[in-house]
């Protein structure tokens, strides 16, 4: 089967940038397959479970603080040269992306690079798997 780059793919990179950028949990719920093996830039592999817990810990946590400018916080999630090839039902995505952290009035970025695996299921594209590791 010839792959090729997929609009669709990109659309579904598209919605799940956006609802990490605004920490929607109910949205990444829907994205994110209950049977998601998840490889974080430390190495160790989590599940839903782990993953949506994070997730909420950290929307929460953007809550608590509000809009205090000496609290740390995520300004900026930027996603670029992102690529998407689809073969059939299932699909990869590779990215970089850099957060940028404001603590006390300073902005550092932390740069990292993402393969998800998507696949499509009755209810639509969903990430079975990713894959982040942080970049230099």
């Amino acid at each position: 089967m010839e792959s090729h780059t997929d609009r669709e793919i990109l659309a579904e990179e598209a919605r799940l940038t956006e609802a990490t950028r605004n920490l929607d949990v109910d949205a990444l719920d829907r994205i994110y397959a209950d049977d998601i093996i998840f490889t974080g830039v430390t190495g160790a592999i989590c599940d839903k479970a782990a993953v949506m817990d994070e997730a909420r810990r950290g929307a929460a946590a953007r809550k608590a603080t509000g809009p205090n400018p000496h609290a740390p916080s995520a300004v900026a999630y930027d996603k670029d040269e992102i690529r998407a090839v689809r073969h059939g039902d299932t699909a990869v995505a590779s990215f970089r992306f850099g957060v940028t952290i404001r603590n006390d009035g300073q902005e550092v970025v932390r740069r990292y690079r993402t393969t998800n695996v998507w696949m499509k299921r009755p209810d639509g594209w969903q990430v079975v798997a990713a894959h982040t590791a942080a970049l230099g």
